[in-house]
């Protein structure tokens, strides 16, 4: 017998239902010499800090801190888990189970799941891993065909191990002593990746704050031509821009003819492609500003249940990816796909599959290629589930779709010696917008002629004012905790540094706006008192920096791929909790209230 488990329920019933294991038993399936059961999330937890010794039990006392095992870090049984836990140790014991074969999520986390279990059940048969990005008949066929050996995924386990340490070491240290130090009988919670994302939200609420608007002006034409109006922007050397009124005017009082000339036309065709597939953090961005009843948790939560079906296959690959591209094996896996899901549609004949680097393109794909439909079509799902899985589905189709073409006018009418600029734009074709039923309509000019004369209806002043950045959105702030507040394109980034992982950055949303740091008016997110005074009071600047989140998350990366050594790692992480528990023990402080207010402690 072969044992296989899957992360959840809902994947181990797609799983055996597959390999013929029909039989239903109390906590897994069993048939056709397969034995499939499941974890259900995190079965296994670190110790807390009473688990360790009894003196640490009751109220948090600061000369119990900085607190790191001085032998080694232990683990226990979730307790309302505890019979899903039993079941699996059963199942591994049993003596006609020959291996295991691990199914959770092919991901850190996954990996951590089921090592951590394993390692509880002091398992001693062989493990093999199954590497799929869906869950499909044709991928867990392939998936079984290709087993890995588990000293293949050692990396991956450590550097979950490791990520896991390094966040309950800086959550209980640091909570703990902020909590005592600064928190006047309210709990502060301090993580790192929670830190920097409140900074953030901080810089921006700043900006935004001490923003002082400044007035400029830019001078309009309107003009007649023998077949329509049209309006244009006075430009001096490329620039519209003008600082003071009284140069505006001297402008305008100079202009005294009644008409223009046309002195250019230009007209270039251009083309725009489909947006880029869906990575989990542009998808998240892109539901979340469309529909004000969604948050990025929500769509995450979505997508893993369209991924993980409803014991018929998935209906979507991996989600918790950070690519825009497609591993260039799996070809073959798209063109059929594609072929399924455009049979019936208006545009069918304008969907072709065809291989660019524009989709597929290896060399960007790190882990877990974009999230894309499978071929298993869906036929029950709800309204949310369906907003999202068409969003996923119209993407994939408009990246096989001819590029919209669009005609760009120039036009340049020369009053007096000055210059007036219009531009406009007019969509030739289509192509890829047919999927969104945009309408052929945009910034229509008149057909004019080149050296045409032209009457100038009115000359005038626009007054207009410098305008602060935006308030964070869902959709701007997950982006800037991938690229760590740097406004570069996803293309650019260094791989595994930003703030958290696709898979995390949901719940730390959710978090920062549960404990009262942050709050959400609308789409848009801004700091509160509470906030305020945890960033200027919480002496540990290292923890709100972006850059060093980001460092740490590029660590924990590298090592995932072998290239870093995880013990020196946590003796970095550890060195660096002793110094700064110290720090904030002998610190001239100030204490934060219950009611968001600074007080000074006395």
């Amino acid at each position: 017998m072969k044992l296989i488990l899957a992360e959840k329920p809902s994947v181990a019933k797609t799983i055996s239902s597959f390999l013929g294991a029909t039989k239903k038993f109390d906590g897994y399936f069993e048939g056709n010499d397969y034995i499939v059961t499941y974890a259900v999330g995190h079965l296994v937890s670190l110790y807390d800090m009473k688990d360790y010794d009894e003196k640490y039990s009751g109220y948090w006392k600061m000369e119990n801190f900085p607190f790191i095992p001085e032998d080694k870090f232990k683990f226990k049984i979730d307790l309302s888990k505890n019979k899903q836990f039993n079941i699996i140790k059963s199942l591994l014991n049993r003596d006609d189970v020959e291996y295991i074969i691990n199914a959770t999520d092919n991901d850190r986390e996954g990996e951590l799941i089921s090592f951590l279990i394993f390692l509880m059940a002091k398992n001693k048969k062989p493990i093999k891993r199954i590497l799929v990005n869906e869950w499909t008949k044709e991928d867990i066929t392939r998936g079984m065909n290709n087993l890995k050996d588990d000293i293949e995924m050692r990396n991956l386990q450590a550097s979950g191990y490791t990520r896991l340490i390094t966040d309950w070491l800086i959550g209980i240290n640091f909570t703990s002593v902020a909590t005592l130090k600064y928190g006047n009988g309210k709990l502060l919670n301090i993580g790192r990746v929670i830190l920097p994302t409140v900074k953030l939200i901080y810089d921006r609420d700043m900006e935004i704050k001490n923003f002082t608007p400044k007035t400029y002006y830019e001078i309009e034409g309107t003009f007649k031509s023998k077949n329509g109006d049209y309006k244009g922007k006075y430009i001096n050397k490329k620039e519209s821009k003008i600082d003071n009124i009284e140069d505006v005017n001297k402008i305008i009082n100079s202009i005294n003819s009644k008409e223009g000339k046309i002195i250019k036309k230009e007209v270039k065709s251009s083309k725009e492609y489909a947006p880029k597939l869906f990575s989990l953090t542009l998808l998240q961005g892109y539901v979340t500003s469309k529909y004000s009843d969604f948050t990025s948790d929500k769509v995450l939560k979505i997508c893993q249940s369209l991924y993980e079906g409803k014991g018929k296959g998935g209906y979507i690959t991996y989600p918790r990816t950070d690519s825009t591209y497609l591993e260039e094996s799996l070809t073959s896996k798209v063109s059929h796909t594609l072929e399924i899901l455009k049979k019936g549609l208006p545009f069918e004949n304008d969907i072709k599959f065809s291989k660019t680097k524009r989709v597929f393109d290896s060399s960007k794909v790190d882990s877990h290629s974009a999230i894309i439909p499978t071929h298993i079509v869906p036929t029950s799902l709800n309204k949310d589930e369906k907003i999202v899985y068409d969003i996923i589905k119209d993407r994939f189709l408009a990246n096989f779709m001819p590029p919209a073409e669009f005609e760009n006018t120039e036009i340049k009418t020369d009053v007096d010696k000055h210059i007036f600029i219009t531009k406009g734009k007019v969509i030739k074709k289509l192509g890829y917008l047919k999927i969104y039923n945009k309408e052929e309509k945009d910034d229509i000019l008149p057909f004019v002629d080149l050296d045409e004369i032209v009457d100038v209806l009115k000359i005038e002043p626009v007054t207009k004012q410098t305008k602060p950045k935006k308030s964070y959105t869902e959709d701007t702030l997950l982006k800037a905790m991938k690229n760590c507040g740097k406004n570069v394109d996803d293309d650019t980034i260094l791989s595994g540094y930003s703030i958290g992982t696709s898979a995390t950055r949901s719940e730390v949303l959710k978090k920062i706006e549960q404990v009262g740091y942050v709050k959400k008016k609308k789409k848009s997110y801004y700091i509160t008192d509470l906030g305020i005074n945890l960033v200027e009071i919480f002496p540990i600047k290292e923890l709100f920096d972006v850059d060093y989140t980001g460092k740490l998350e590029k660590s924990l990366y590298d090592i995932q791929k072998g290239s870093y050594d995880r013990k020196i790692f946590l003796a970095d992480i550890m060195n660096f909790i002793i110094k700064s528990v110290n720090t904030i023990k002998y610190d001239s402080y100030k204490k934060i209230n219950t009611e968001n207010k600074v007080i000074e402690n006395k």
